[in-house]
């Protein structure tokens, strides 16, 4: 199985700290908001229907999204940073053709 994004180390552990797995996975949308015009979506959830496109699966955990937000989510890395002042996700998006000065929303 190739993974189309990119989990860091940091990010895995974390997401496993937070008891997503294979079956109660991440799923990842692109939505319209922010002030950049789109937004990332991101929740866990235990149904996967079968429109459903598969981002990442390993051994622990699995990251889906729909058909709609897949072509924007190709390539994208994820990491996790817990620094005092900036602790949380980061997403990199080689898709964004610019992104918000929060990094919480980008344009295609």
């Amino acid at each position: 199985m190739t993974n189309t994004i990119g989990l860091s180390d940091r990010a895995r552990d974390e997401l496993q700290r937070l008891d997503v797995s294979r079956d109660n996975f991440l799923r990842i949308t692109v939505v319209p908001g922010g002030c950049t015009g789109l937004t990332y979506q991101v929740y866990t959830d235990s149904v996967q229907t079968p429109f459903d496109r598969l981002l990442y699966e390993d051994d622990a955990l699995r990251v889906v999204t729909d058909p709609e937000s897949f072509p924007r989510l190709v390539g994208l890395a994820i990491d996790y940073s817990d620094d005092l002042l900036h602790a949380g996700f980061r997403f990199k998006n080689p898709n964004a053709a610019a992104s918000c000065g929060c990094g919480n929303s980008f344009s295609a």
